[in-house]
């Protein structure tokens, strides 16, 4: 009797952590099907300075002029049958130095982008960033989230 109680008692805490490991913070599940094609680099602001799900060149070309496309190679030629373009605005107390992209699938219509930034200059800055995504229906809701790293 005493060994199958020091069993239950050894083996409890290990099953304990086991479920804790397994459970996500949020309480919801990762899909592994949000798959960033490209990271692009710090972009100038677009004009609505607001977070952007692009799906057509038209799209596109309302947000930035010809020759403000002309300055992001990245942006040039991007192939929207097969791809979404993803656009946020950001400010920072630093200029922005560094960026982690991350791109989660959180239900079967929702995502989040994460973008962590950090900076070594005490200047203010006004930034775009964003990423290119195989392509969305359109239906899906995206969440920006922009941390401090």
């Amino acid at each position: 009797m005493k060994i199958k109680k020091l069993k239950l008692l050894i083996l409890l805490p290990i099953l304990i952590l086991g479920i804790a490991a397994c459970d996500d913070n949020d309480g919801n599940m990762d899909y592994p099907d949000a798959v960033i094609v490209k990271e692009l680099p710090k972009l100038l602001p677009n004009s609505s300075r607001e977070s952007l799900v692009i799906q057509s060149q038209k799209e596109l070309e309302a947000v930035y002029s010809k020759e403000e496309l002309a300055r992001f190679e990245e942006l040039q030629q991007i192939d929207f049958e097969s791809h979404t373009l993803l656009l946020g605005y950001g400010t920072y107390s630093n200029e922005v130095s560094y960026m982690k992209h991350s791109f989660l699938k959180k239900s079967s219509n929702s995502y989040v982008y994460l973008l962590v930034i950090s900076g070594l200059a005490t200047r203010p800055d006004v930034f775009g960033y964003g990423i290119l995504v195989e392509k969305l229906q359109g239906k899906e809701r995206i969440t920006f989230i922009i941390k401090k790293g």
